[in-house]
C-alpha cells in the first residue's frame, strides 16, 4: 500500500517541526544493568526508584538510568549490597543523538527518492500513525473501521482501529483487544502494534486468514500527548501531559485504572497514579472502548517495552492473587514464548507480574481480568534489543516486530 501525497507532505512537515524542537539533554547520564538475586535486594534497589535523577527503565529495576552526579554513590550502593552490575550505557544522550540523526537521514533519503510506501525502517510519529490508519479505512472499507474514541488534554485524537471480516464487529466472533504506547517512550511497542495492523489488513486475506477468525480492536497509541512529547522534547518521557501540579506534569496511565487503584503522593514520580482512578481522558476513552466490547473480549494485551516478559494478573499484591484460569494463562504464554524463540527471538520470561517484578496497582491488565472478565489478559514487555532499552536502533524495528508478531498470532489462534 502507498501513502497519499498529502501524507508525504505531512511527514516532511513533521520532520521540520521535530528538527527545531528544544530537546531535554541526557548528556553523560548512565545506564546500569543490574542482577537482582533476592526479594531483599529488590527492596533495597526500590529505595532509589523515586529519587531525583534516577529512572527505572524496566519494572524489575534490571536497568536503571542515573544522573551523572549520582555515579559514585550509586556504584558504591551496588557494590556494598553485592549487586552484580554492569555499566552498559556511558552517555544516554549519545544514543539519543544517534537515533535522531538516523531519523533525519532516513527522511532525507525518503524525500529524495520520492518513495512513499509503508516501511518499518523508522519510528513513526503520531501524525504518521493516524494518517496510516485513515488510509487503511479508505483502502479497506469492508475490513477496517477507524474511530476517534476520545481526545487528550492537549486536544489530540485517540484513535482506534477495528479489523473484522464482518464489515464491523457484530459480536459473533471473539475479540482480541490490544493497546500500545500507554507509556510514551516505549516506541518499539507502538511499532510492533503497527506492524500487526499492517499484516492483518494488508496481508490478512492472503497470509493470515486464520487470524481473521477473530475480530481485532486496537489502540496503537493510547497516550498521544506523551508520545508526541517524547519525540519533540524529552525522549525519556513516560506519562501523559496533564498538569498534575504547578510544578509537575503527567499521570502514569498504567496506574490510573479503576481496579485496586491506590493513591500515590509524589506527583513528580514517573508512576504517579493521579488524584483518582480513571481521572485521565486517555484511560476513560480506553475504558469506554473496552466496555463496548466487554462481552466479546477473549484476549487482552497491553503492549509495553522492555524486558522480554509475558506477564499475567494479578499484580497488585503479594502473595499474588491468582487470576482465573491461571494454568491456561501460563500455557498460552508459554506457547507464545516458544513461537518467538522458534523464529530467532529472545526467550521471554512467563510469570505473574507481582511475583516476577513487584506489586503495582491500577494497571490495565488487572482491570481487564478483574472488571471486564476477559478470559485471558496479559502485559507484554517486549524485547529492548540488547543493551539499548527504549532506544532500540531503528535498524532493529523489523526484527522485533516480526518476532513479536508471533506472540500476537500464537495467542490469537490458541486463545
Amino acid at each position: 500500500m502507498k501513502y497519499s501525497a498529502a501524507f508525504v507532505l505531512l511527514a516532511l512537515a513533521v520532520l521540520v517541526q521535530n528538527s527545531s524542537a528544544e530537546q531535554v539533554s541526557y548528556r553523560n547520564y548512565k545506564v546500569y544493568s543490574i542482577q537482582v538475586d533476592s526479594a531483599e535486594q529488590h527492596a533495597l534497589l526500590k529505595r532509589w526508584e523515586n529519587a531525583e535523577g534516577v529512572d527505572f527503565w524496566d519494572r524489575a529495576g534490571r536497568r536503571v538510568m542515573i544522573h551523572p552526579s549520582l555515579k559514585e554513590a550509586f556504584e558504591r550502593f551496588l557494590t556494598m549490597n553485592k549487586f552484580t552490575h554492569e555499566l552498559i550505557i556511558e552517555d544516554v544522550e549519545a544514543t539519543i543523538e544517534a537515533e535522531r540523526e538516523y531519523d533525519r537521514e532516513y527522511r532525507r533519503r525518503k524525500a529524495a527518492s520520492g518513495r512513499a510506501t509503508v516501511d518499518f525502517e523508522h519510528f513513526w510519529t503520531n501524525a504518521e500513525v493516524n494518517a496510516y490508519l485513515d488510509e487503511l479505512a479508505v483502502e479497506y472499507p469492508h475490513l477496517v473501521r477507524v474511530a476517534t474514541i476520545g481526545t487528550t488534554h492537549l486536544g489530540q485524537p485517540i484513535k482506534s482501529i477495528t479489523i473484522s471480516t464482518n464489515e464491523g464487529i457484530a459480536g459473533s466472533k471473539p475479540v482480541v483487544f490490544i493497546d500500545g504506547g500507554i507509556h510514551a517512550r516505549e516506541w518499539a511497542g507502538v511499532m510492533s502494534v503497527m506492524y500487526l495492523i499492517h499484516e492483518l489488513v494488508e496481508h490478512g486475506r492472503s497470509d493470515h486468514v486464520e487470524m481473521l477468525n477473530k475480530d481485532w480492536v486496537i489502540v496503537p497509541v493510547a497516550n498521544p500527548d506523551g508520545y508526541g512529547f517524547s519525540h519533540t522534547d524529552n525522549r525519556m518521557w513516560r506519562k501523559n501531559r496533564f498538569p498534575a501540579t504547578a510544578l509537575c506534569t503527567g499521570i502514569d496511565l498504567n496506574r490510573n485504572w479503576d481496579y485496586m487503584w491506590a493513591f500515590s503522593s509524589n506527583a513528580c514520580s514517573d508512576s504517579y497514579a493521579g488524584v483518582s482512578a480513571f481521572s485521565e481522558l486517555e484511560t476513560q476513552a480506553l475504558d469506554r472502548l473496552m466496555q463496548q466490547y466487554a462481552d466479546s473480549i477473549a484476549l487482552y494485551l497491553a503492549v509495553h517495552t522492555f524486558g522480554d516478559m509475558i506477564l499475567y494478573p494479578y499484580g497488585y499484591t503479594l502473595p499474588f492473587v491468582p487470576v482465573a484460569n491461571q494454568a491456561g494463562h501460563i500455557a498460552l504464554a508459554e506457547l507464545a514464548r516458544d513461537a518467538v524463540t522458534a523464529v530467532g527471538g529472545p526467550r521471554y520470561i512467563v510469570g505473574n507480574s507481582a511475583e516476577i517484578l513487584y506489586t503495582a496497582t491500577g494497571c490495565s491488565d488487572d482491570y481487564a481480568a478483574g472488571v471486564i472478565r476477559a478470559p485471558y489478559a496479559y502485559t507484554l514487555e517486549l524485547t529492548g534489543g540488547g543493551s539499548t532499552g527504549f532506544d532500540l536502533p531503528a535498524s532493529q524495528i523489523m526484527a522485533v516486530a516480526t518476532q513479536t508478531f508471533q506472540i500476537y498470532r500464537t495467542m490469537a489462534l490458541n486463545v
